[in-house]
């Protein structure tokens, strides 16, 4: 049952490190489109929470500035984030195929739906970070927020990975036990305490 197990995450942990390196090497060329699809869906949500709307989005290649309007036709900067910001879609999508259990087809469906589900996240973290700027340069005093956004903007890809593919990870461990209990004939023959 141990070495079952451990090849297992033997296994996971070497298809996680190749997927990785090889969907980091292409980042670089698709950073450009994730940027400007997070960019044109944040727009609407700055003119929806901000009123009246002073946020201007400039995607440039990879990196996507933030300027605030200051004045009639003037804008001063705010923020900058480069190529890595949205970097996290890359882990997100190399966890998604480094789950055993899942076929094909399951695992198209789920890194499609964490795509998705990044991109909100993605947007949300954005918005939050703008109005926060905004927040604190107005003077008030906001460290809890921008702590708790910072949290979820850095474990969003895990969450993300452990909400989609909790099943798939119950599933293998289940049948690993079973697997376990049937080669020694009974479930009191493992360690105390030893689960599957």
């Amino acid at each position: 049952m141990r070495k079952t197990w451990s090849r297992l995450i033997v296994r996971f942990a070497v298809v996680f490190l190749v997927c990785l390196a090889l969907f980091a090497v292409f980042w670089p060329r698709i950073a450009p489109l994730y940027t400007s699809t997070i960019a044109t869906l944040a727009r609407p949500v700055f003119r929806l929470v901000e009123s009246p709307n002073v946020t201007v989005l400039d995607v440039q290649s990879d990196e996507l500035h933030v300027y605030r309007k200051i004045g009639e036709g003037r804008i001063a900067p705010v923020l900058w984030f480069d190529r890595y910001i949205f970097f996290a879609v890359v882990p997100l999508i190399a966890l998604i195929m480094a789950t055993p259990g899942l076929g094909i087809r399951r695992r198209f469906i789920r890194t499609v739906g964490g795509i998705a589900a990044l991109i909100l996240l993605h947007v949300g973290y954005l918005v939050a970070s703008v109005e926060l700027v905004y927040g604190v340069s107005a003077g008030r005093a906001l460290d809890g927020w921008q702590v708790a956004v910072r949290i979820l903007w850095e474990s969003a890809p895990v969450l993300v990975w452990i909400a989609l593919t909790a099943g798939a990870w119950k599933r293998v461990l289940q049948s690993l036990r079973a697997e376990g209990i049937e080669r020694t004939g009974s479930p009191s023959a493992e360690p105390a305490g030893a689960e599957g």
